[in-house]
């Protein structure tokens, strides 16, 4: 195993949450400060705990009210206070991920599920193949119902010749494409076109058929699995160990405002719809913190014996020695996809252009061109965005306009709720996270650097 340790800075606020939102009713701000009340601290003043069980079970309870008829402050019976530029009132707070002594750490899943989306981009950029497996298979996805209606209607679940047949049809391709189309949807239905005239495969294959692409937060499954490898015993992110980071004092987190923006023609502005402001609070790791994380990469599972079995020598294998490239890959054409969209859609806050933003990505953009050797750019956590998380634009690229559409109108991706229609005259996403420093969107978030 060699393995390689690295320091993690935060050139954004980076929040990864534990999933837990604390409302008003857990909390207390005053002072420019958010305090997470801890009850055995408060029982520990001498409270009766019969009346303030009493207190609590009112549905109108505030900490901030009751500690002040006590006259108990509130960083006195505090698990922890952070700097909180203004009061979250009826915002739910987002916690971050800490450990059992309240210190913040990032959990090294969070960084090699960045990394792994960055080596995934890699190996589908460089291979053409990939691409067109992805866009098969999305398209099968898409029109699945299709298929499943037209092979019912003609009874030919059995028929590997009339899915064939359907398939050019249903997809208006040719007969070559629609071979093609046919293989692909066998290798990820897992059945066998020889055995499709025993009862149990073809039934096999109708049932997987009719559950082909109904939850689309295991859609990229089989397309991961034709990249990386068939299972988890054979995927190559087996290669690449990543340590949780080392933990850091509490004074390295804050409360901050995230707002989130849409398009309003050619206008980015703050979200505000009828049901309310898109807003949220978040616990974050403040811009300029260092945290230390090692990673190793497995060597025996590039040797000559694991070949055998696992095949990953060849650009597999490239990715994953060469992960800083990897990733500054990846990082690059994140960064000029963002750059493009904030000059073609400029930031407006107080009803004037705001620029903070594209400064950002400037300087992000020198950052990435001046690292020294080793070093690479990630977007991990929360509120980076889709494009971010996914390979969505070698997709659409690989779709087209229109295909790219119906995979948006099949998973309602950017669907108005209210009338269920695509807004096709803006860039999908047309949405972005923005957090707040000194009452003005300042940063995007989750960027990070790692320097060896």
């Amino acid at each position: 195993m060699a393995t390689r340790t690295y320091t993690l800075t935060c050139l954004c606020p980076v929040h990864v949450g534990t999933g837990t939102q604390f409302s008003k009713f857990e909390g207390v701000y005053e002072g420019r400060r958010w305090h997470l009340i801890d009850l055995d601290k408060v029982l520990a003043r001498g409270v009766n705990a019969s009346q303030l069980a009493t207190a609590m079970s009112n549905r109108n309870f505030l900490w901030a009210t009751w500690l002040s008829t006590q006259r108990i402050p509130p960083a006195d019976v505090a698990a922890y206070s952070l700097p909180c530029p203004q009061d979250p009132d009826e915002v739910a707070v987002r916690e971050a991920m800490k450990n059992v002594h309240a210190q913040p750490y990032l959990p090294g899943t969070s960084i090699k599920g960045a990394i792994r989306t960055a080596v995934l981009w890699q190996l589908m950029t460089d291979h053409a193949p990939h691409q067109e497996f992805a866009a098969r298979y999305v398209t099968l996805c898409v029109r699945s119902r299709d298929l499943v209606n037209e092979i019912q209607r003609r009874r030919a679940f059995d028929a590997p010749d009339t899915h064939r047949v359907v398939l050019a049809e249903t997809l208006n391709v040719s007969q070559d494409e629609a071979r093609r189309f046919q293989q692909t949807l066998y290798r990820i239905l897992n059945v066998r076109e020889d055995r499709l005239s025993d009862q149990r495969e073809w039934r096999n294959f109708q049932q997987r058929l009719e559950r082909l692409g109904r939850n689309r937060e295991w859609l990229g499954q089989p397309v991961e699995r034709a990249v990386f490898g068939r299972d988890p015993n054979h995927d190559l992110m087996r290669a690449v160990h990543v340590s949780d980071t080392q933990p850091v004092s509490i004074e390295q987190l804050a409360v901050g405002l995230v707002w989130t923006y849409t398009l309003r023609g050619h206008r980015l502005v703050e979200k505000r719809e009828q049901d309310g402001e898109y807003k949220i609070f978040a616990e974050w790791l403040t811009p300029e913190t260092p945290l230390r994380l090692e990673i190793g990469v497995d060597d025996f599972l590039f040797s000559e014996v694991a070949e055998l079995e696992l095949r990953f020598r060849g650009a597999k294998e490239q990715a994953i020695r060469q992960l800083a490239q990897t990733c500054n890959a990846y990082a690059r054409s994140i960064i000029a996809a963002e750059q493009q969209f904030y000059n073609e859609y400029p930031m407006f806050y107080a009803d004037r252009e705001h620029s903070a933003i594209r400064e950002f990505y400037a300087e992000l953009d020198a950052t990435i061109n001046n690292l020294p050797d080793g070093a690479f750019l990630l977007n991990i956590g929360w509120g980076g965005g889709w494009e971010v998380k996914t390979i969505g634009d070698l997709l659409r690229n690989q779709l087209g306009e229109e295909g790219f559409n119906q995979l948006r109108q099949r998973y309602r991706l950017g669907q108005n709720p209210r009338t269920g229609q695509l807004d096709t005259a803006h860039p999908f996403p047309k949405t972005r996270h923005i957090a707040y420093e000194g009452g003005a969107p300042m940063w995007p978030l989750g960027w990070v650097k790692l320097t060896p």
